[in-house]
C-alpha cells in the first residue's frame, strides 16, 4: 500500500480549532436570538445581516462581528449588543469595500469598547439610519465609531434622525482624508468632565465634515477637534456647517484645532450656529493655532470663559486664530455669563500659541501668516474688544475690511473696539466701529498702520490712535457728496489725508496738534470746531476748509502740489502759520493758489503767526472806499451845522 506520512496530533489539534474558528466565517442572516460571534471573512463578498427584531448579543472580550474578508457587507435592522469588553464590529486587517448599513430600527451596543473600529489601509462606508452607543463603562475612551488608525478610504454617513452617542469618550473618530456626512445627532456625554469630544480628528489631516440643517455635534469638551501631528506637518481640515446645524462645545470650543504654525490650515463655512461655551477654562467658538479660511453667514459664538480667582483674566473668544481669512456676514461675538468678573468677551483674537517657558513666557508667539478680516455682519466682544491682535512681531499684516452695514461692536477698561498689535494694521471703515463701551474705537500698535474711512455711511464712536508711528495716517476718503462727522480725538498719527467728501470735526482740536494735514481733495468743516492744530500743511490736490468762526493753526508748510487750489470759506474765522513766512517761496505758492470767502488773500505777520485773510475784489474795494467817502461828508455837514 501506499505511504502515508503520519500526521502529529499538534497539527491535527490546530487543523480542528481552525475549524471550529471558522464555523461562522460566511455569510449569515439572524432573525432571531443568537449568542454567538460572527465573522465575515476571509473570503471575499460575504454579507451578515440581522433582521428586524433580530438581536445578536455577545459576552466577555469577544467581538460580535469580525470582519476580515474584502468587499464585505454587514446589515442591522435588529440589535447588536455586545455586553462585555468587546467591540460590536471590528475590522483590523485593513480589508477594502467594508459597507457597513444600521438601519434606522438598527442598534448597535457597546458595555465598554468602541462600538465600530476599523483600521489599516483598506477602505470603509458607513451608512447609519439608527442608534450607536457606546456606554463606555469604564471611561476608558470607547467611542461609537473609531476609524482613526485608517489610512485608506473613509467614509461615515449618519442621516436624519440617526444617533452616535458616546459616554466619557468621543463619539466619533474618522480617518486620515475621511469624509464624514451628519444630518442627525452626533454627541458625547461626560458628567466627569473628561475628554469627550464629538467628532476628534486626532492627528489625520484632510478630513471633511459637513453637518447638514438637521445635524447636532455636540461635545462633552469640544464640538469638533483635531490636532497638527508636529510643527514639520502640513494639516488640513474642512468643515462645513449647513443653515439650521449646530456644531457646539458644552465645556469646551465649538471647534477647537491644536497646532503649531502655518502649515496648518483649517477652512470653516458656517451658515448655522457654532457655539463654545468654558466652563473650566476657555470655551472660544473656534479656535484653530494655525491659519483659518472662514466664511459665515451664520453664528459663531463663545458664551463663557472660566479663570480660577488669582489665576488672570480668561477670554472668551468668538474666534481665535493665528492668521489667515475670515469674511463674516453673521455674527461672530464672545460673551461672559453674568457675574462672571473674571472673563471678558472677545469676537475675534488674532494670535500665535502662548509661549509657556523661558524670558517671554505668559505672552503669545506672533502670527502664522497674514490676517485678513471682512465684516458685513457683527463682530461683538463683551467687555473686551470686537478684534484684537497680540503677540510678538511677525512681520506678517492685518486688514480689517468693514463694510457698510458691518457693525464691530466692543472695547471696555484698557480695550479699544479694535485694539492693533505689535504688526501693521490696515483698517478700511464704511460701516460702524463701536468702542462706546470703553471710549475707544481703535487703538493701535507701533508699526506703520492706516486707517481709512471710506464711503458715506461710516461710523465711529470713540477715540482713535494710530500708535505713534511717523508713517501712519488716517485718510478720509468719503466720495464725492459724502459726509463724515466725527467728535472723538484722533492721535498717533503721522498724518491725516483727506482725500474725498467731507470731514466734520465736532469739538475744539479733534486732531492731535503732531500730526500732519494732507488736504488731498475733499473738505474739512471746522464750523463745529473752535479750533485746530496740525503739526503742517500739505496740499496735493484743490481742496476746501469750512473756517466758520474756527481757529485754524498750522505750525509748518510742507507741499504745494502743482495745479492744486485751497478754498478757506468763513472770513470770521483765523487761518494761519505758526512764525514769520515772510520771504517763504512755498508759502508764496500757496498763497498764489488760496482764495477765503472767494477773494485773493494777503498775509501779515503779528510776532507769533502769519495771519491770512482776504484781500477785496476792486469793485467791493470802490463800494467800500465809497462808503467811506459818503460817511466823510456827512460827517463835514455836521461840522458846519455845529
Amino acid at each position: 500500500m501506499p505511504f502515508v506520512p503520519s500526521l502529529s496530533r499538534t497539527v491535527i489539534a490546530a487543523a480542528v480549532l481552525a475549524l471550529a474558528a471558522n464555523a461562522n466565517a460566511a455569510s449569515f442572516t439572524i432573525a432571531g436570538t443568537s449568542n454567538t460571534a460572527q465573522t465575515l471573512g476571509p473570503g471575499a463578498g460575504q454579507t451578515g445581516t440581522i433582521a428586524a427584531g433580530g438581536q445578536l448579543t455577545v459576552g466577555g472580550s469577544t467581538v460580535a462581528v469580525t470582519i476580515s474578508g474584502g468587499n464585505a457587507v454587514l446589515g442591522n435592522l435588529g440589535t447588536i449588543d455586545q455586553t462585555g469588553s468587546g467591540r460590536a464590529v471590528r475590522d483590523n486587517k485593513g480589508t477594502t469595500g467594508l459597507v457597513i448599513n444600521n438601519g434606522a430600527t438598527g442598534l448597535m451596543r457597546t458595555a465598554d469598547a468602541d462600538v465600530i473600529q476599523v483600521g489599516g489601509n483598506g477602505s470603509v462606508t458607513l451608512h447609519n439610519h439608527g442608534s450607536l452607543l457606546s456606554l463606555n463603562a469604564t471611561a476608558g475612551g470607547a467611542q461609537a465609531v473609531d476609524f482613526s488608525s485608517m489610512t485608506g478610504a473613509n467614509m461615515i454617513n449618519n442621516y436624519f434622525g440617526a444617533v452616535m452617542t458616546a459616554h466619557e469618550a468621543d463619539a466619533v473618530r474618522p480617518g486620515a482624508n475621511g469624509l464624514l456626512s451628519n444630518a442627525g445627532t452626533i454627541q458625547s456625554l461626560t458628567s466627569a468632565g473628561a475628554s469627550s469630544d464629538g467628532i476628534d480628528g486626532q492627528a489625520n489631516s484632510g478630513i471633511r465634515i459637513v453637518n447638514a440643517g438637521s445635524g447636532l455635534v455636540s461635545g462633552g469638551r469640544h464640538g469638533i477637534t483635531a490636532e497638527q501631528a508636529d510643527a514639520g506637518s502640513a494639516f488640513t481640515l474642512h468643515v462645513t456647517n449647513d443653515a439650521g446645524g449646530t456644531i457646539r462645545g458644552t465645556g469646551g470650543s465649538g471647534i477647537n484645532v491644536d497646532g503649531f504654525n502655518g502649515r496648518q490650515v483649517v477652512t470653516i463655512v458656517n451658515a448655522g450656529a457654532i457655539f463654545g461655551n468654558g466652563v473650566t477654562g476657555d470655551g472660544d467658538g473656534v479656535d484653530v493655532d494655525g491659519l483659518v479660511d472662514i466664511t459665515n453667514a451664520g453664528t459663531i459664538r463663545s458664551l463663557n470663559a472660566f479663570s480660577a480667582p488669582g489665576a488672570g483674566l480668561a477670554f472668551s473668544e468668538g474666534i481665535s486664530a493665528g492668521g489667515g481669512r475670515i469674511v463674516n456676514t453673521g455674527m461672530i461675538e464672545g460673551l461672559v455669563n453674568a457675574g462672571n468678573g473674571n472673563a471678558v468677551g472677545r469676537g475675534i483674537t488674532l494670535a500665535g500659541n502662548d509661549i509657556a517657558s523661558g524670558p517671554l513666557a505668559g505672552t503669545r508667539e506672533g502670527l502664522y501668516g497674514n490676517a485678513m478680516i471682512v465684516n458685513q455682519g457683527l463682530i461683538r466682544g463683551q467687555g473686551g474688544s470686537a478684534i484684537v491682535a497680540v503677540g510678538a512681531a511677525s512681520g506678517h499684516t492685518v486688514t480689517i475690511d468693514n463694510r457698510a452695514g458691518g457693525r464691530i461692536v466692543g472695547g471696555g477698561l484698557g480695550s479699544a473696539a479694535i485694539q492693533g498689535g505689535a504688526d501693521g494694521t490696515y483698517i478700511t471703515n464704511a460701516g460702524t466701529i463701536d468702542g462706546g463701551a470703553g471710549g475707544r474705537a481703535i487703538a493701535l500698535g507701533g508699526a506703520v498702520n492706516m486707517v481709512t474711512i471710506s464711503g458715506g455711511s461710516a461710523v465711529v464712536v470713540g477715540d482713535i490712535d494710530g500708535g505713534g508711528n511717523a508713517g501712519s495716517a488716517l485718510v478720509i476718503d468719503a466720495g464725492a457728496g459724502n459726509a463724515f462727522a466725527y467728535g472723538g480725538a484722533v492721535s498717533g498719527f503721522g498724518s491725516v489725508v483727506l482725500r474725498s467728501g467731507v470731514m466734520t470735526l465736532v469739538g475744539a482740536n479733534r486732531i492731535d496738534a503732531s500730526s500732519a494735514l494732507v488736504l488731498a481733495g475733499g473738505t474739512l468743516d471746522l464750523s463745529g470746531a473752535p479750533e485746530q492744530t496740525f503739526a503742517r500743511l500739505s496740499l496735493t490736490d484743490s481742496s476746501t476748509i469750512l473756517l466758520g468762526s474756527s481757529a485754524l493753526t498750522f505750525n509748518g508748510l510742507s507741499e504745494v502740489g502743482e495745479g492744486a487750489a485751497l478754498a478757506v470759506i468763513g472770513s470770521g474765522g483765523t487761518f494761519r502759520f505758526l512764525g514769520d513766512y515772510a520771504g517763504n517761496a512755498m508759502f508764496a505758492d500757496l498763497m498764489r493758489v488760496t482764495t477765503v470767502d472767494h477773494m485773493a488773500v494777503t498775509y501779515s505777520f503779528d510776532g507769533l503767526y502769519t495771519n491770512v485773510q482776504a484781500v477785496p475784489e476792486p469793485s467791493a474795494l470802490a463800494l467800500l472806499l465809497g462808503g467811506f467817502g459818503v460817511l466823510g461828508l456827512f460827517a463835514r455837514r455836521r461840522a458846519r451845522v455845529v
